[in-house]
């Protein structure tokens, strides 16, 4: 009887032991495929293959808080995709439930967040609202053309990521831009105009980021 309870607790222990070491192994997967797949992001985003392949499921995630880390990386890696789509009578579509989903998803990563994240999700959602046009006549041919309505939707994504982050140059400049634009076509923009992804999550035609969980 003794004999058994040993073995018994002998291979509990073992387990336990196996466990741990998995579970570390695991923790130390997310960091490392945030790293390196942020890096394919720029080059390869086909490559980016968030979450990493882990041995106890999404124990560690949980643990690592990162599952808002993921959301914003995927939303960005469905910007970069669509934004790269030629539009086309022939794929116009297509191309608009794309870009719907996108601008979903940035808009749901800048209500869950603050600061530069939120700031990123916003610039990005303001410029393919901002890009958000007719496909042209021409199947062969993208359609360029300024569109006013969707300049006029665009910013109050620019101006809630500025608000998010004051530093952020880049959304200064899509909202200068943007603004610029309205002008040159005769729109003025009122003070009263409504918020950007905080108030629907989506516009235009398909209906704007640094990790901090680990």
């Amino acid at each position: 009887m003794k004999a058994a309870l040993g073995f018994v607790g002998a291979a509990v222990l073992l387990a336990l032991a196996v466990g741990v070491a998995l579970f570390a192994s695991d923790l130390r997967a997310w960091p490392t495929t945030f790293r390196n797949d942020d890096a394919l992001l720029a080059s390869a985003p086909e490559a980016a293959t968030w979450p990493p392949s882990t041995h106890l499921g999404s124990l560690a995630e949980n643990v690592l808080g990162v599952s808002d880390d993921v959301a914003a990386r995927r939303a960005i890696d469905e910007y970069v995709r669509v934004v790269h789509l030629p539009v086309r009578l022939d794929n116009a579509q297509q191309i608009a439930l794309a870009r719907g989903r996108a601008e979903q998803d940035l808009a749901a990563v800048a209500r869950k967040s603050d600061g530069p994240r939120a700031a990123q999700a916003e610039t990005l959602l303001g410029v393919l609202v901002f890009g958000d046009v007719a496909p042209s006549l021409d199947p062969f041919e993208q359609n360029n053309s300024f569109d006013p309505d969707q300049a006029q939707a665009s910013v109050p994504d620019f101006q809630d990521a500025v608000r998010a982050d004051p530093t952020n140059s880049a959304a200064k400049y899509d909202l200068e831009l943007a603004l610029r634009a309205l002008l040159a076509a005769g729109v003025r923009i009122g003070a009263g105009q409504q918020t950007g992804a905080g108030s629907t999550g989506q516009r235009g035609a398909g209906a704007g980021i640094p990790g901090t969980g680990y």
